[in-house]
């Protein structure tokens, strides 16, 4: 009789734990995919963020970062390029971030819209990339990788703010 209990509580066990499992699973595939309401809010926000960026960065120099949440490099960097947004107010500092193929996509829209595509595709791959940009004409100045010397990056920016020879 003892047999038979453990036997019967076992299979019962089994079935509550496959109906669970189920469940989870049939939710979990609708859970997953969003709803296209949730795109359209998501891409406006994201153009929101470009025409912001690009408005800003018209008059200012333009600082942009190649990051990455994983890349040690960018870590390193970073107390540098946060220092210099203090000190030099004539910059406008964007991040593009390529740490998924998701934020890689919206960086690549935000180089889009500032107009550094070039350097964006040249540079995705190479994570603590920074290119220092002129204002309006986006010609680029400068470019560094893996660079903590804060005078180097205040150099690049006294020369993209430099007017341009015709």
């Amino acid at each position: 009789m003892e047999y038979f209990k453990l036997k019967f509580y076992g299979g019962d066990m089994i079935k509550k734990v496959a109906i669970f499992l189920s469940l989870i699973c049939l939710l979990g595939g609708t859970l997953l995919q969003p709803s296209e309401a949730f795109f359209i809010k998501k891409k406006k926000i994201v153009n929101k963020q470009v025409t912001e960026a690009v408005d800003e960065s018209i008059t200012k120099v333009l600082v942009v970062e190649i990051y990455a949440g994983w890349c040690p490099a960018c870590r390193n960097i970073q107390p540098t390029l946060d220092l210099l947004q203090k000190e030099e107010p004539n910059i406008k500092f964007v991040q593009l971030d390529v740490s998924t193929p998701s934020k890689a996509t919206k960086s690549a829209e935000l180089a889009n819209g500032l107009n550094i595509v070039d350097f964006y595709k040249l540079n995705k791959s190479k994570t603590s990339t920074v290119g220092v940009f002129k204002p309006s004409s986006r010609k680029l100045v400068a470019v560094f990788q893996n660079n903590n010397e804060i005078d180097d990056y205040k150099e690049a920016i006294q020369k993209a703010l430099e007017p341009e020879s015709t």
